[in-house]
């Protein structure tokens, strides 16, 4: 099944129901298809094949979803990308992926001059704005109104060509635990399996009205567009995340589902004007990607006594989806757990050479579905280490009960997860270590009553050097995401290691947790 039949489905049944809710735009499921069908067109007229990849840079907004429907119909692949990633790792990643033509909003239309200039196979730039805001920009070479290209096409039925479901249907980037961002390629299959698990188990109906408040970037929203599309619900936007608009969103439009990470969760319930708010609309609050503490979680069912909560587990890889700790489930020492798998799902917990070990034992989850990925765009040996013999490495170490609910210790990769982003702590010290006077250093993440982990550099330098923290924090900020920044550096006469002289961030660490454990939801 292609992803865009969703899309087909919701039309044909749901022709005259409110598929978008977006400030002063509103449309029907019929509206919506006619729409994604010109952008379909569009793209034609503007000589994309099938194969060719199509990249995004935009916030939240109903354009958002027309851009990966009308992408994918044309049998292109879609590329998200990050917004919070800077001018050098947006370059990066478009020339990686090859990617010809860039939807993006006005927020970027700042650096278009520089991606023209070092994006080597770029033709178009389409600003996805009303056509008023797109007056003025039109004359730059290579530059399109979304609106004006929609307008100059015909009125179509939305279609999909006859494509395959294991034909790549977006390269969704992650960061790389070698220093470099991965391009994860996921087909329709991948796509649909992982929309499937929503609508079913959470589940997602046509009296639904889910509202995109964590970034659409965010591979985590994509159950959110594709499920909800797929039952007939309606979508709400808020084009970027604050307490405010969220709480206002919820008090004015009543959606009923919702994903947030817990950093997110954390920031609303704690809003000095949350009371002010009626949110008892609010009946699916899914949440993950980052550590939720208990306390947090059992507060937040306070303040939201109408909501259930669900916790979803998964990455990139896996579309994201793995496993889910449903409502009922939220008791006792399972507020802790990543839930039972989700339907389809094979997971198991395996010592290092791939033995599944003994309940309450721990080791690394591998997990086999139609929902893993095809593999990493143009990394055939990345691939080959992550999917063996059919099954999917998560690098996550953890152990399973006896009623085969999982439970996470701990990051086998050095991930951090800060406010909900992954942060690879290779990707910060390969820039750390072309600083001049930088010898060594380890980035790990330490407790953060805000983001639940922040970045942390231990650094040596080079004998009769100086460089302050300052200094090295704008050096990291010049090459990346201000997420991925160090919020501070320790130096150090020496790093700790092992007998073969690998350094030994475990041993870091603990001067920092003080005991406590690192669980990671």
């Amino acid at each position: 099944m292609l992803a865009t039949k969703g899309l087909s489905h919701a039309s044909r049944n749901f022709p005259e129901k409110t598929a978008i809710i977006d400030g002063n735009h509103q449309f029907s499921y019929k509206e919506f298809a006619s729409r994604t069908a010109k952008v379909k067109q569009s793209l034609i007229q503007l000589q994309v094949h099938k194969g060719d990849r199509v990249a995004q840079l935009m916030l939240n907004e109903f354009r958002y979803l027309e851009v990966t429907y009308g992408v994918m119909a044309a049998g292109a692949i879609i590329v998200p990308l990050n917004t919070r990633l800077n001018l050098f790792e947006i370059v990066d990643i478009l020339n990686d992926s090859g990617a010809e033509t860039l939807y993006l909003h006005k927020e970027f239309l700042s650096i278009i001059p520089e991606l023209k200039n070092q994006v080597k196979n770029l033709r178009h730039i389409i600003l996805a704005e009303d056509e008023a805001v797109a007056e003025g920009f039109e004359g730059i070479e290579g530059v399109h109104s979304y609106e004006r290209l929609l307008r100059e096409q015909k009125e179509e039925t939305f279609t999909a060509e006859d494509f395959h479901e294991d034909d790549v249907a977006g390269i969704f980037y992650t960061g790389g635990t070698t220093g470099r961002s991965k391009g994860v390629m996921l087909t329709h299959k991948n796509i649909v399996t992982n929309a499937f698990h929503c609508v079913i188990n959470l589940p997602y109906t046509e009296n639904d009205t889910y509202l995109h408040a964590a970034p659409m970037f965010h591979l985590a929203e994509a159950g959110g567009m594709f499920g909800t599309t797929m039952a007939g619900g309606t979508h709400a936007f808020i084009r970027s995340f604050t307490p405010r608009d969220v709480l206002e969103t919820i008090n004015k439009i009543k959606p009923t589902c919702m994903l947030l990470v817990p950093t997110m969760i954390n920031m609303l319930i704690n809003s000095p004007d949350f009371a002010q708010y009626d949110v008892s609309a609010l009946k699916k609050l899914l949440y993950g990607g980052s550590p939720m503490a208990p306390e947090l979680l059992k507060k937040c069912a306070g303040l939201m006594p109408h909501a259930e909560f669900f916790q979803g587990y998964g990455m990139t890889e896996a579309a994201p989806m793995l496993s889910l700790l449903k409502s009922k489930d939220h008791v006792g020492k399972r507020l802790v757990s990543c839930g039972q798998t989700v339907q389809g799902v094979e997971m198991k917990v395996v010592d290092p050479e791939g033995r599944e070990v003994p309940v309450g034992e721990i080791g690394e989850f591998i997990a086999k579905a139609p929902n893993i990925m095809k593999g990493y765009w143009n990394l055939p040996e990345e691939t080959a280490k992550a999917i063996r013999d059919g099954w999917y490495y998560t690098g996550d170490m953890g152990y399973k009960d006896e009623d085969e609910f999982f439970y996470i210790v701990d990051r086998a990769k050095d991930m951090i997860i800060s406010g909900g982003e992954n942060v690879y702590s290779a990707e910060v010290e390969s820039v750390l270590y072309k600083h001049p006077q930088v010898l060594e250093c380890a980035v790990i993440g330490v407790p953060d009553a805000k983001w639940g982990e922040a970045v942390k550099a231990a650094v040596v330098l080079k004998s009769e050097c100086s460089v302050t923290e300052e200094e090295l924090i704008l050096y990291v900020r010049q090459h990346l995401a201000n997420y991925k920044v160090p919020k501070s550096v320790d130096f150090m006469s020496e790093l700790p290691k092992s007998g073969p002289g690998k350094i030994l961030k475990r041993e870091i660490r603990k001067q920092y947790w003080n005991g406590q454990a690192r669980v990671i939801n």
